[in-house]
């Protein structure tokens, strides 16, 4: 009995997907947790793995094609039940842009990719080294008689979009004439991953009633307690200033439900763990992958799987989980010799931790000026959860922790 492969939810917010690539083929063989395809989500390009075991009977939607959540994507069943129709359909949505394309593009029965190959060919050149690019890229590429290979890709997982390969002739162009000026202004189109930043801080900034809280934390403690914990633990478990905030911040929500809660359909929702979710730049854009349960790990099992997280997320290969069930934020910018500054709230938590860098500074102690590491603690906050004198203590509570730091190491 034929069994349906489901298009998966990787992220809060996925509403679809589009296969980039199937590693399987029609009258393979499937196991269960092996590869099946790289999907393309509204936050990052992932790896699905099969919770089907079987045989691959049939496509329901070929490379480059998109799929609604839930919506059925392949065939799995019997070796007995492989048909003779076509087993690759073709795209749900044909695209006309990076934004909406895949690695290659099916046509009918068979498939093809921008390149005019047949996709059995192409497949095979590619089995040694592919190359990730967007069809309309690979298309521009060729037309420019451009080596893929020596451009660097910027979109998701390092795919090469139509704006790194017009980037790349226009270099060409200036290095072949020295006195050939490139455009002065130019219309990029936003990846998938760029459009939902933008419609996400849109509809947060517009409809979450923020306000802001902002106090100095003396990291001076802190700062000799991790010097004196890392020379003691291995490189890999090795603490970053953004574990101890990370902890810290774990063990003020669970005295603070209401930081820890969320504004949804009209009604707060308590949550009893604390997923912390760790703003993380990568190219083109931002990704918050959540590390799970930060209040029942300790912290040096916290720097360990943050590293990992982080890496993973950097590097494009998130897995499914990573970038949903978060219940609050933390974003740091002190790395970047900022100060301090505002985040804003990641729906539908209720607010969002601002770190700034450490800094030596003057400042009274007993009466006396002295210098201190201080470090800036911003809170960006729903007002329909989180009031302002709640969203203070809690504040409070996590400048108390950081100052004293040994309490993180319980």
């Amino acid at each position: 009995m034929a069994r349906e492969v489901p298009m998966p939810r990787l992220s809060d917010t996925m509403e679809e997907g589009r296969v980039l690539q199937w590693y399987k083929q029609v009258g393979d063989s499937v196991k269960k947790g092996e590869l099946l395809a790289e999907i393309e989500t509204d936050k990052a390009v992932m790896d699905l793995e099969s919770v089907e075991e079987g045989t691959l009977l049939q496509l329901l939607v070929a490379e480059g094609g998109s799929a609604a959540l839930g919506a059925p994507i392949a065939l799995v069943g019997d070796e007995s039940e492989v048909g003779t129709e076509a087993a690759v359909a073709a795209p749900t949505a044909p695209a006309t842009d990076d934004a909406a394309q895949g690695d290659a593009v099916t046509d009918g029965a068979t498939a093809t990719t921008t390149a005019g190959q047949p996709a059995d060919a192409a497949r095979t050149q590619g089995a040694t080294k592919r190359i990730k690019a967007s069809p309309l890229a690979r298309r521009i590429a060729d037309e420019q008689g451009l080596d893929l290979s020596r451009i660097k890709g910027t979109g998701p997982g390092g795919r090469i979009v139509k704006d790194d390969v017009e980037k790349a002739a226009r270099e060409v162009a200036v290095a072949d004439d020295p006195t050939a000026m490139p455009s002065e202004s130019e219309v990029a189109s936003l990846s998938r991953m760029q459009a939902t930043i933008v419609r996400r801080m849109l509809e947060s900034k517009t409809t979450v009633p923020h306000f802001y809280l902002t106090l100095e934390v003396d990291m001076s403690a802190a700062k000799a307690m991790r010097a004196e914990v890392n020379a003691a633990w291995s490189e890999e478990e090795r603490i970053s200033f953004n574990d101890l905030v990370i902890r810290a911040t774990a063990m003020a929500l669970m005295r603070h439900p209401d930081a820890n809660g969320s504004y949804q359909d009209g009604g707060f929702v308590y949550h009893e763990e604390a997923n912390i979710g760790i703003a993380v730049a990568v190219p083109n854009g931002l990704l918050v992958p959540v590390l799970k349960n930060c209040d029942t790990k300790p912290l040096r099992q916290l720097a360990v799987e943050a590293k990992v997280l982080v890496e993973r997320t950097r590097e494009g290969k998130n897995r499914p989980g990573d970038l949903e069930g978060g219940t609050f934020t933390v974003s740091n910018l002190g790395m970047f010799g900022v100060r301090d500054f505002y985040a804003i709230v990641n729906p539908p938590q209720s607010a969002i931790i601002a770190v700034g860098g450490i800094e030596p500074r003057p400042v009274v102690r007993d009466g006396e000026i002295v210098v201190r590491d201080i470090m800036y603690l911003s809170i960006s906050a729903d007002h329909r959860i989180l009031y302002g004198a709640p969203a203070a203590e809690f504040l409070r509570d996590l400048k108390d922790l950081l100052e004293n730091p040994y309490n993180l190491l319980i």
